[in-house]
This record gives structure tokens, C-alpha cells and sequence, in this order.
């Protein structure tokens, strides 16, 4: 039987939740004194603690001092960041360690920070592979004698949830990313899992996201922390937590049929809180997508994360500017559609993966192009004052930086 648990934080005391987490799933017990230890929170932008986007710095903070009395040779803070947030110099894994307090916590002791999306590569070869029977992998996770996972609880537009088998995704260098995306990204995760597995995965369940993550109303609160070794029980009740049926969750089961680890709650020991004592209905990502997106066509095939960002900024943005009534205008294309039918209005084509549609409307370069960037083209293809769009997104950014 596989061992999960779930432990309240009271009053704040989110150190303690950890300790009790990670105690009742004997979490550190492979912990040797010399080891290196990877700690590997989501970071996938800069973004702030309490966001529900990214791991708390609190979350890493305690996991880093538990680390600590186990006497490591090295604990390193390492992450890749989201395709579309990983250029050096102006927004990467480094500038989300530092927009989320988890640098400070790095600094605080003494761990390395690592951008893995910069790091050497190795090439490895996953068994029995679904997709990707070969691939690349940051070194400094190859090399690691522990990972400890530090996921989020969300929801994703690709696979219902991203939590612990999907966070993986960070040591991964930007092409492999891609590469999940135009391969199969459920069964590029597994293929991951079966190389670079954590050997601890702390959720930080604190406060999550639902919906697309553009609204406040999507984050919610569950005031927890979750702890196992196996990744895929965690994930499991990470779902069911959420409301969600877990065969429906490809990965999950998937990682299950690959003997990852278990997702038959039936065969999991929940240990501390009980699952219906916390769980909360997030909103899946479609959903949310169709009531606030609906009205426009996208025409679109294995798109990537970067991209999907990107244009959830330009949804974003035309909120704000009270255009939602204009959607029902806008075809979009992105990824690698099968096919594009013939339209009769412009289309604003979105990224390098579809630039073989180019010459049908409005094409906004870039892997992935910025959000602003794809918002002038949709002005061009709608007939909207440019102008106007750029004064809310001024003040939606000096509102976000106050």
C-alpha cells in the first residue's frame, strides 16, 4: 500500500504541517548524510508567494531546513521555467526564484540556485517508453542522490491537473518541452517519470488554482500540505481532492499502467486529515476556457504551454477593455491543426508551429510570441484602436506592480 498524507496548517504554521507531513510518510528516511539534494519547487514564471501559481517560498523554506539536519553535502533550488519564461537576462527560472521569495530562501541557507533550463544536458533513454524513448535532461537532476518534488495543486488546460508527475517537467530543457507537447504530453510525462522520478513530492496545497488561472476567483484556499514517495498516489489524491476522477486523469493512470506507483485510492493509505475533509471542486480548465473564451474559434492541435500562456493574456486584455463581445469575431490557429478550413474572416495565426498558415491572415512570430504581440494582431485582424488595448495593459502591469 502506497502512503499519502494530507496535514492541515493552522494558524499559519505551515513549518510544522511539513515536519507532520513528511513524518507520517517517513519521507526523509533515504536521506544520507553527503548526499546532494535537489529541491524542485513549480516556479514555471515569476510570480508571487500565495498565488496559487507558483510553490509557496514558505513551502520550500521548511522542506530546506528539514533537508538540513540530515547533514547533505548539497541542497540545490533548481527549476526550468515555462517555454516563454526562460530568457536570460529578463525573465527566467532565476528572476521567478526571485519574484516568489524563493532566492531569499536559497540565500537564507546557503543552497545553490540552478536555472535548469540553462544546465548541461544528458541524453537518456527511458524503458518501454510511450513517445520518448529518448530525450534530454537537465544534469543537475540526472545527478541528484535526492529530488524533492514541490508541486502546486492546479488544474491545466492539457492534462485536467498538473501536480506532481507533471511538474517533472522542469528538468527539462525548453526543445523537450516542445517536444512533450507535439508528442503526447501525458505519456511524454510518463516517459519522464521513468528516468527522473522524485523520490519525495511535498504539495503545496496552501492555496491552488482552478479555472485558467487569469481571475482571482480561481484561486482556492485548502490551508494543507500533502506528502508521499510515491508520486502517483499523491497525484491520485491530489485529483480526487479536486474533484476529479482519476481514471479521466490520462498521466495519472497512465504512470499507474507503467508501474510508477498507485493510483487505485483503494490501495492508498491516507494518513492525517481524510480526503472528503478537505476537498474542494476546482473548476477544470475547459470549462473555465469555454465561459470565458468560448465565443472565439481556435482552430488548434498539441499547443504548447508558452503559447497557450500568451493568448490567455490577450483573452485577459480584452476583458479588461469590455471587447468580449468581439470574440465571437476572432478565429485563431495555432500548433499543428490537421487542417484549416476555409474562413471568412482573418485569422491571427500564433507562433512558429502553424506559420505554414501564414499567408491566411494576421501571423504573430515567435516560440512562444508575446501576449502583447499576439494583441496587436488581433486588433489588426478585428479592426481595433491599438491604442486602447495598450492603456489597459499599462495599468493592469502598474496595477500588478504596486
Amino acid at each position: 500500500m502506497s502512503i499519502v498524507s494530507i496535514v492541515r496548517v493552522d494558524d499559519g504554521r505551515v513549518t510544522e504541517a511539513i515536519q507532520r507531513a513528511i513524518d507520517l510518510v517517513d519521507g526523509l528516511a533515504i536521506l544520507k548524510p553527503g548526499d546532494t539534494v535537489l529541491l524542485k519547487p513549480n516556479l514555471v514564471k515569476p510570480a508571487p508567494a500565495g498565488s496559487g501559481i507558483i510553490t509557496d517560498a514558505r513551502v520550500t523554506d521548511a522542506v530546506a531546513k528539514l533537508v538540513l539536519k540530515h547533514q547533505p553535502g548539497r541542497v540545490i533550488i533548481g527549476e526550468g521555467s515555462s517555454v516563454g519564461y526562460d530568457f536570460p537576462g529578463r525573465v527566467d527560472s532565476l528572476s521567478a526564484m526571485e519574484r516568489s521569495g524563493t532566492a531569499d530562501v536559497a540565500r537564507k541557507y546557503g543552497a545553490q540556485m540552478v536555472d535548469l533550463n540553462r544546465d548541461e544536458i544528458v541524453d537518456v533513454r527511458a524503458p518501454n517508453a510511450y513517445v520518448m524513448e529518448t530525450f534530454g535532461v537537465a544534469r543537475t537532476a540526472y545527478e541528484a542522490d535526492m529530488i524533492i518534488n514541490l508541486p502546486v495543486i492546479k488544474t491545466h488546460g492539457r492534462t485536467g491537473i498538473t501536480c506532481g508527475l507533471k511538474n517533472m517537467k522542469g528538468v527539462l530543457p525548453g526543445n523537450e518541452k516542445k517536444r512533450t507537447h507535439q508528442l503526447g504530453l501525458d505519456r511524454g510525462i510518463v516517459d519522464l517519470n521513468r528516468v527522473i522520478k522524485p523520490h519525495l513530492t511535498v504539495v503545496d496545497a496552501l492555496v491552488g488554482r482552478a479555472g485558467t488561472h487569469t481571475q482571482d476567483d480561481d484561486r482556492v484556499r485548502l490551508d494543507c500540505i500533502l506528502a508521499g514517495t510515491d508520486v502517483v498516489a499523491v497525484d491520485a489524491v491530489c485529483a480526487t481532492i479536486m474533484g476529479f476522477d482519476v481514471d479521466e486523469i490520462l498521466h495519472v493512470r497512465l504512470a499507474d499502467e507503467a508501474g510508477l506507483g498507485e493510483a487505485d485510492l483503494d490501495c492508498i493509505n491516507v494518513y492525517g486529515e481524510r480526503i472528503a475533509n478537505i476537498a474542494r471542486p476546482f473548476q477544470p480548465y475547459a470549462e473555465a476556457a469555454k465561459e470565458r473564451f468560448g465565443e472565439a474559434t481556435i482552430l488548434e492541435k498539441n499547443t504548447c504551454t508558452g503559447c497557450l500562456g500568451e493568448m490567455e493574456s490577450t483573452f485577459l486584455y480584452l476583458n479588461e477593455a469590455g471587447l468580449t463581445d468581439r470574440l465571437h469575431e476572432l478565429v485563431l490557429i495555432m500548433g499543428t491543426p490537421d487542417e484549416v478550413p476555409d474562413l471568412e474572416t482573418t485569422p491571427v495565426i500564433i507562433g512558429r508551429c502553424p506559420s505554414d498558415h501564414r499567408h491566411l491572415g494576421v501571423w504573430v512570430p515567435g516560440c512562444p510570441p508575446h501576449g502583447i504581440k499576439i494583441t496587436d494582431a488581433v486588433c489588426e485582424a478585428l479592426g481595433i484602436d491599438k491604442a486602447q488595448l495598450h492603456r489597459v495593459i499599462k495599468q493592469l502591469h502598474e496595477a500588478g506592480a504596486s
